[in-house]
Order: structure tokens, then sequence, then C-alpha cells
């Protein structure tokens, strides 16, 4: 097939693509220094994604590759801040989940959301509360 039949001109197979630099497109024949585990892999041990960013002809954004046994997985867990219990992501609102480190359980929020012990709590009751003129104090 020739690129004529694409609208962007590219080839129809990923390995054939002038965008990645011909040691990178050999079909996994040729080896690539994986930065995660500090070893030469073959294409094929790399996502197309790695080797597109590393491909970039952008000096200013060297793009160090690495392999998909290296490359970092979603978190499925989170650990809930008032119950200290690891639970998973769906037990975590949306909000929750963007502030890993201060995540607090669905459970949990409903729990605080429901104590309205500090709704009940009277200034007068505190000790150190004084109704008296600051003047007096000093």
């Amino acid at each position: 097939m020739s690129n004529a039949n694409r609208p962007d001109g590219r080839a129809h197979f990923p390995a054939n693509n002038r965008q990645i630099p011909h040691e990178l497109r050999v079909n996994g024949t040729s080896t690539i220094f994986c930065y995660g585990c500090n070893l030469n892999k073959p294409r094929l041990a790399f996502s197309e994604t790695q080797l597109k960013k590393t491909a970039s002809r952008n000096p200013k954004k060297k793009h160090q590759p690495i392999c998909k046994n290296c490359t970092p997985t979603q978190p499925t867990t989170l650990t809930c801040m008032v119950c200290s219990k690891k639970l998973p992501m769906e037990r975590f609102s949306k909000t929750q989940r963007k502030h890993q480190e201060k995540a607090t359980c669905m459970d949990c929020r409903q729990f605080i959301e429901d104590d309205d012990s500090e709704d009940d709590f009277d200034l007068e009751d505190d000790p150190d509360w004084y109704d008296g003129d600051i003047t007096d104090v000093l």
C-alpha cells in the first residue's frame, strides 16, 4: 500500500512511519536503552508512545524511554487518613482522589458530616471563656 491512500501521508503500519528514526523502526532487532532498568531491550519492549517521544527531534525535550515493565501503573487503592484503611479507589470521591495525601473515604466523610458534636458545643461551657471586660484582665 502506498502512503497516498492515507490523508496524512503516513505509512499504514506504525513501524514504517518516517517519524520514528530508522534504528527504532527495525522490527525488534534493534535495541533501545531503558532508563528505568538500565538495560538494552528490543523495540517491542516499549510502547508506541515511548518510541514516538524518543523520536522527537526537539533538543529541549530529550526523552529517556522506559520499557513497559518499568512504566508505573495507576494506583488502584488509597489510604484513608481518618480510619487508616487501604481501600479501593471507588470508596473515595473524585475530589478526594485528587488530593491523595489527604484522602478521606466516603464512609468517614459521611460520619464527619453527620457528626454534629461541634454544633452542640457552647462557648460558655468552655472554662477559658471570659464574659467580662478585657480591661479587667489587663
